[in-house]
């Protein structure tokens, strides 16, 4: 049932893009594809930008820790007198 739901409505939406006059397609396919890209490049520079700022949070972690331990450590040793 779901298979045949998709064709009546591929079949619906080609015979929209049939009703267009060629030029009018062409350009509006043409307009729709370069939106589409648009919106794929955003997402994706928003997803490079999470990572970035994902590796960038680890690594300040790691840091605290290794200033955690360290000032831990240096309280920890008796102080010479």
């Amino acid at each position: 049932m779901a298979e045949q739901t998709g064709n009546v409505f591929d079949y619906l939406i080609d015979s929209f893009w049939a009703s267009l006059p060629e030029q009018t397609a062409d350009e509006l396919a043409t307009f729709k594809k370069d939106v589409l890209k648009g919106i794929r490049s955003a997402v994706d520079s928003l997803i490079d930008m999470e990572l970035e700022c994902t590796d960038r949070h680890l690594e300040n972690a790691q840091r605290m820790r290794d200033q955690y331990s360290k000032s831990k450590a240096d309280n920890a040793s008796p102080n010479p007198a």
